[in-house]
């Protein structure tokens, strides 16, 4: 159960580990029904406007048959080849988006310190490296600063310091105590920082928290 702790004239709200954890697991959940929702009814409508342009494009092929209208026919044929090409093109574009993102977040997860500062090692990573999909040999290709694979990328982000600050269990990450120059939330007071500030400060540095918790 979360206990109420008086720091500084204000009365703070700290939850256990497991209680943090599950909070951000229930926001997450909660984000991704309604994310899904929201894509269903768009997929929803996207078939119905579909279903009728398909329905009058057959009304006007079958009159043009009957009317020997051949000038119509090919239009019509025309245009079905061009929207096969658009949702063919479309289908690559989403796969290569996935892979990408997941190849991406991937890495991310594994070496980041977490938090804002994994989105800004993402942030980082896309502006220097150029990302693609090869749908023949199923593989993330990457380009950039002399690296071409997955594997060089996660050893330059482990290896060359410029991605230290972001990366976990470093101290330039922000692991120190308050104050410190890790940058983020942990330079400022406990009753300066939001909730999912302080789960966060907790979670990146619980002897931290701790120490700040308990200083007047």
């Amino acid at each position: 159960m979360p206990i109420q702790v008086e720091h500084e004239g204000q009365t703070i709200t700290v939850y256990t580990e497991a209680e943090h954890q599950q909070a951000i697991d229930d926001e997450v959940a909660g984000l991704k029904v309604t994310n899904q929702n929201l894509k269903t009814e768009k997929q929803e409508l996207a078939d119905k406007l579909n279903t009728k342009a398909e329905e009058a494009r057959q009304a006007e092929e079958a009159k043009a048959r009957r009317d020997g209208d051949y000038e119509a026919l090919e239009r019509l044929m025309n245009e079905r080849i061009e929207e096969q090409r658009r949702a063919h093109d479309k289908l690559v574009g989403d796969i290569r988006k996935e892979k990408v993102g997941n190849a991406l977040g991937g890495i991310v997860t594994e070496l980041g310190a977490g938090g804002t500062r994994n989105e800004d090692l993402r942030d980082l990573l896309k502006t220097r490296f150029e990302f693609d999909y090869d749908s023949e040999t199923g593989q993330v290709t990457v380009a950039g600063d002399g690296v071409t694979s997955l594997d060089q990328l996660k050893k330059t982000i482990q290896e060359s310091g410029r991605y230290d600050a972001y990366l976990a269990g470093n101290p330039a990450s922000g692991g120190g105590s308050p104050g410190s120059q890790g940058g983020g939330p942990a330079h400022k007071k406990l009753s300066e920082m939001t909730e999912r500030e302080r789960i966060e400060f907790k979670q990146r540095d619980p002897e931290g928290f701790r120490q700040a918790l308990t200083s007047r």
